[in-house]
């Protein structure tokens, strides 16, 4: 395994390692002057009439000579729409092609009564590794050998380990922790980072997902896999659901100063568009600094009914990783890593926890990174890692 440590950007080689024929490349993560404050839409826009195009003739008077200058091509004339006395107070309520009636609009006009949501980056330096391995085989494998030593680490500190679960196809990954004898299952208490509102015998059961790979094949206590209540809305299942985290005793998860819950691992995949869990990007729920469980009732992605820790909860624990394998996963992977975005705009970016962070790849879906550019600190990483 190859070693790679950046410290403020500068990538230096430390050392090699045969294990799980994988590449691993560490990086300090630091939020900086830079990113560590920004706002999505904290400036109010304001909003003018198009002037008409007489308006932009610059004409120059010299004398009694009068000259005339057309406007630049780069000018974009936006001619007047069809409300001139501005957007009517109400839209809709007509009938549309399809025979249903459109809904009336509640918006107020652009810009107008719309909350800016604030995203930040931590202060604090987080040690971030990326690990690429040659197969999808090899990352499930390297996957399981990290969830096994955080489980043996976290017992002998406490006696307990806690570990927070995604869904979709990261779950697949965990079939490589069946049959090992060196984790203690019966110490585990298992939750899930988001969850889909529905029948825990769905299809889109996040829970269900992980039952048929992996929790009913080992021996972790049902008392100890916290699952959702059925049949209530999205707001009560988030509530009962922090409940449930609220009952664990404080040995089994602690609490920081802030009164967060501190769990010991979160696993996590990544979307195509950069959410993690179900916190989507530029989306209320990403922003939201307190709360340890919410509701998400306008998921982009199906079912849209959900809930989802926070990310101050996600980043209150010791190590997270996240698991991105395939060539589908590419792009985001290498924008993730390799271009800063503004906050917000990829939600596994603000993932920033106490202790590690690590990205396990494979080739494929880091097959867009430049590692070999890394040293370069003109070109990468552009990341503040």
């Amino acid at each position: 395994m190859l070693s790679l440590k950046v410290s403020t950007n500068i990538v230096k080689l430390v050392s090699t390692n045969t294990r799980n024929n994988s590449v691993v490349a560490r990086v300090a993560k630091k939020g900086g002057e830079d990113s560590s404050k920004s706002s999505g839409t904290g400036d109010k826009a304001v909003f003018t009439t198009p002037p008409a195009l007489s308006d932009l003739v610059q004409t120059k008077t010299s004398s009694e000579k009068t000259s005339t200058k057309n406007p630049s091509q780069n000018i974009n004339i936006i001619p007047v729409g069809r409300w001139p006395e501005g957007i009517p107070p109400a839209m809709g309520g007509h009938f549309m092609p399809s025979g249903e009636l459109a809904p009336l609009s509640k918006s107020k006009g652009p810009g107008v009564d719309i909350a800016p949501l604030y995203f930040t980056y931590p202060d604090a330096t987080t040690d971030t590794q990326v690990i690429v391995h040659e197969t999808a085989f090899s990352a499930s494998s390297g996957l399981a050998d990290a969830v096994a030593d955080a489980s043996a680490e976290a017992i002998a500190r406490k006696g307990s380990f806690t570990i927070a679960l995604s869904g979709g196809s990261l779950v697949k990954s965990l079939s490589s922790l069946v049959g090992r004898e060196d984790i203690d299952f019966s110490k585990w208490y298992v939750l899930f980072s988001d969850e889909r509102v529905v029948s825990l015998s769905s299809e889109d059961s996040n829970y269900k997902a992980a039952a048929e790979e992996f929790l009913n094949k080992v021996a972790i206590p049902s008392s100890q896999i916290l699952k959702i209540k059925e049949n209530m809305t999205a707001e009560q299942t988030a509530e009962h659901y922090a409940g449930q985290m609220l009952n664990l005793s404080d040995s089994v998860l602690p609490r920081t100063a802030d009164h967060l819950p501190v769990l010991d691992l979160i696993l996590l995949g990544v979307g195509p568009d950069g959410h993690v869990a179900s916190l989507f990007p530029n989306s209320k729920e990403t922003s939201t600094t307190s709360g340890w469980v919410l509701p998400v009732t306008h998921s982009p992605k199906p079912p849209s009914e959900r809930i989802t820790l926070t990310m101050p909860v996600i980043n209150a624990a010791q190590n997270v990783i996240v698991c991105a394998l395939g060539a589908g996963k590419a792009e985001i992977v290498q924008r993730a890593l390799e271009v800063q975005s503004l906050p917000g705009a990829i939600p596994v970016q603000l993932v920033r926890p106490q202790k590690q962070l690590r990205w396990i790849l494979d080739t494929e879906s880091a097959g867009s990174l430049a590692l070999d550019s890394w040293e370069d600190k003109k070109k990468y990483p552009r990341s503040t890692f």
